[in-house]
């Protein structure tokens, strides 16, 4: 059981990786260097930040950025 948790807790890491790059770039192209700087030193809060400022331009960020920061609360309670 715990090397199922194992492979599900790289799993979420993973996407949560691979979403923050994502966020990242779209910082650099809304926001220019300054935003993009910030999004990449502040993963929280930018993403948040930024699929509040995309919500409706960009569904599918969007829905993936509600399926990571539900994943990212799994991954918080699976680390104890």
């Amino acid at each position: 059981m715990k090397s199922i948790i194992t492979i599900i807790m790289g799993l979420i890491f993973l996407n949560l990786t691979v979403f923050h790059i994502w966020t990242t770039i779209i910082a650099f192209n809304e926001g220019g260097f300054l935003g993009g700087i910030l999004t990449f030193i502040l993963p929280v809060l930018s993403e948040i930040y930024w699929m509040v400022k995309v919500w409706g331009e960009n569904d599918t960020y969007t829905t993936v950025a509600i399926i990571s920061i539900i994943s990212s609360i799994i991954l918080g309670f699976l680390r104890d």
